[in-house]
């Protein structure tokens, strides 16, 4: 989080989602990033040359608060999906059958859209990062990485963006927030793909599945990874390594260890406070594993619909609230909007803050655990996931 104080500009690391957008936009090029050993970057502002416009501050994401009020009111009328790529290469091999590669690369193909901004495989950490697309340039399927679980600061290549007549953009909903208001002038329609996160990953936690697999990242960071494909949930590759992705996630992601310090001041998870129209997330609980893989698709807004109904190659499943709800994450994500005025260091209800307390203290015991045991049999981390959650005990 970038904040203005008199003719000063200052960073606050425990509250930057790490998205890069600071650097991209200064005008003086003031702004620079300096790698941290845990894969984030922490944001350094040379004041010398700083011209306190203060559009880093006006973009950083961190700075939009959210009202989530009435964030959930409508949920229950939204319509949604299981889609996945019609060829079953693709869907086996990508993310969830391919549903975020597919918008991308179709949408172009067919000239349903005019640009893309997205991410891109490179072959230095963190192996992915910020890519406008158009017709003259539409990637491949292998050329988008698949779900990445570690930091990327993905808006940081904005400045590669060129107007045309319909853009998508695709991220998170931080790095969907730091986008909106950039690229609105640099379109005549815009659509909005949310990748739904609740957390995302530091690198610790790639180094933590690197111990499962007896392998490690070394101080250089050259090494491969691979998260997800194989079917659902798939699989890591770690170097040559590899483990199932029901074991790698289930500590990590159920106990929400290893998370970027500014994801604690993000509730919006499906991306609707930063204009969604469509979110993409994994069908936890709703489908067994299997070969293939499939994408639950909630659709926000009627030009998020048209979007799925013409892009070639997508399979379209129609499920019920009913039927999806499990999958949703409602109630964790309603907990995590609860704990955003704490970690905010807002003053708020001392149930509140002994629930922040709470989640600050667990993570740490079992992060501590986690990294001085990393090699023990499944059922050792299946028995921390079903130990009382501090947090959810207070606030529910």
């Amino acid at each position: 989080m970038l904040i203005s104080i008199q003719n000063y500009i200052q960073y606050k690391y425990n509250q930057c989602q790490q998205c890069g957008i600071c650097k991209a936009i200064c005008p003086k090029k003031a702004i620079s990033l300096k790698y941290l050993e845990n894969g984030t970057h922490e944001v350094i502002i040379n004041q010398e040359e700083c011209i306190f416009c203060k559009k880093c501050v006006r973009y950083c994401p961190a700075n939009k608060k959210s009202n989530f009020n009435d964030y959930f009111k409508d949920f229950s009328n939204k319509l949604y999906y299981l889609g996945y790529n019609s060829d079953t290469a693709i869907q086996r091999s990508s993310s969830s059958g391919g549903v975020c590669k597919t918008l991308i690369i179709e949408s172009l193909k067919s000239g349903y859209v005019d640009g893309v901004y997205s991410l891109k495989k490179t072959n230095i950490y963190p192996y992915a990062q910020g890519e406008f697309y158009t017709r003259d340039n539409i990637p491949t399927y292998d050329s988008i990485p698949n779900s990445v679980y570690h930091s990327v600061m993905s808006c940081t290549e904005i400045n590669k963006i060129k107007k045309c007549k319909r853009l998508m953009i695709v991220g998170t909903s931080c790095q969907l927030r730091a986008l909106t208001e950039i690229v609105k002038n640099k379109c005549e329609e815009l659509f909005t793909v949310c990748i739904f996160c609740k957390q995302q990953k530091t690198l610790d936690s790639t180094k933590f599945f690197a111990k499962i697999t007896g392998t490690k990242i070394p101080v250089d960071l050259k090494f491969s990874a691979c998260y997800r494909g194989d079917g659902w949930p798939g699989i890591v590759k770690i170097n040559k390594a590899k483990l199932s992705w029901n074991r790698a996630a289930q500590l990590p992601f159920g106990r929400r260890l290893w998370t970027v310090p500014g994801c604690d001041i993000c509730g919006d998870s499906f991306g609707i406070e930063a204009g969604a129209d469509i979110s993409l997330m994994d069908p936890w609980t709703i489908r067994p594993e299997n070969e293939w893989g499939e994408t639950l698709i909630t659709v926000h807004s009627e030009k998020g619909f048209e979007l799925l109904k013409n892009i070639p190659n997508l399979i379209l499943e129609e499920k019920s609230f009913k039927e999806v709800e499990p999958a949703l994450s409602l109630k964790d994500v309603w907990r995590k909007q609860q704990l955003v005025p704490f970690f905010r260091g807002e003053t708020t209800k001392d149930k509140l803050v002994k629930a922040g307390k709470a989640e600050i203290k667990q993570r740490r015991l079992l992060q501590h655990i986690a990294e001085k045991m990393p090699r023990m049999p499944i059922l050792f981390y299946r028995i921390l996931c079903k130990l009382p959650d501090f947090r959810n005990k207070i606030l529910d």
